[in-house]
């Protein structure tokens, strides 16, 4: 599903991220943990082309993103990856002045051009399947976060994606609500669903994650099933951080 070769990505002299190579096959659900400030984010923004890349290629499902592409052809191919996958973000962004079903709908109507009746199905499908079908004509302000942030990931399956990313999806939430948002990840993890997490939560990751990725200081310092890795980590950088975590 992902190939990624000597990954770099740069903010004028900070390098964030630094040549970094690895695949992702289907199915596979990655967890990528890590410190604050150690590319994490800036990685998974990479992958759909959120973030122009400095160097190195990536190339989910067949489509490349490479610098050295012509502009046209580099739009196109970031154009294919987007409809093909789906993104959740720390922030909900919801329309404020659309119904919970029209969240999810608007993609398949302006996007897709399906008509409303097909959209509407589809939409109320999704919404039952992240446990909030008795919320599908309530507005954004009536719901909690955690509501919200199903709505947004319902409104991102709408698009049939083949892989999903999700940028610390629970981190602006009460902890209260982590659990049924983390509920519906792993449902779709259970169904085969493609997942790259960027998470804080330790438990979810050696949980429902087939592997881990530990980042830091811009690279991947461990790459490892979860047992593994929090059991017997490699390095100094990771045991480190293991200390620090299991001590909140």
């Amino acid at each position: 599903m992902i190939n990624i070769q000597q990954l770099q990505k740069s903010f004028g002299e900070l390098e964030v991220l630094k040549n970094i190579s690895l695949s992702i096959p289907d199915h596979q659900v990655v967890a990528v943990i890590g410190p604050s400030g150690s590319g994490k984010s800036t990685f998974l923004r990479c992958l759909n082309g959120l973030e122009t890349i400095t160097g190195g290629t990536i190339t989910v499902n067949g489509h490349e993103i490479s610098m050295k592409a012509p502009r046209k052809i580099l739009q196109r191919e970031i154009h294919a990856i987007r409809q093909e996958t789906g993104m959740v973000f720390q922030q909900f962004n919801l329309y404020p002045h659309k119904s919970v079903v029209e969240n999810v709908m608007e993609a398949l109507i302006v996007v897709k051009k399906m008509e409303r009746g097909a959209a509407h199905k589809i939409a109320s499908d999704l919404l039952s399947k992240v446990g909030l079908a008795e919320k599908e004509d309530a507005y954004p302000s009536q719901l909690s976060g955690g509501q919200q942030q199903r709505v947004a990931i319902a409104r991102a399956l709408a698009m049939e994606p083949k892989l999903m990313l999700f940028d610390e999806p629970t981190s602006a939430l009460d902890p209260e609500l982590v659990g049924e948002v983390l509920k519906v990840m792993k449902n779709l993890a259970e169904d085969g669903m493609t997942m790259v997490i960027v998470t804080h939560e330790m438990n979810f990751a050696k949980d429902v994650a087939d592997r881990i990725l530990f980042m830091a200081d811009g690279v991947i310092v461990e790459d490892a099933e979860p047992i593994s890795f929090f059991e017997n980590p490699q390095t100094e950088r990771a045991q480190k951080f293991l200390r620090q975590v299991s001590e909140f």
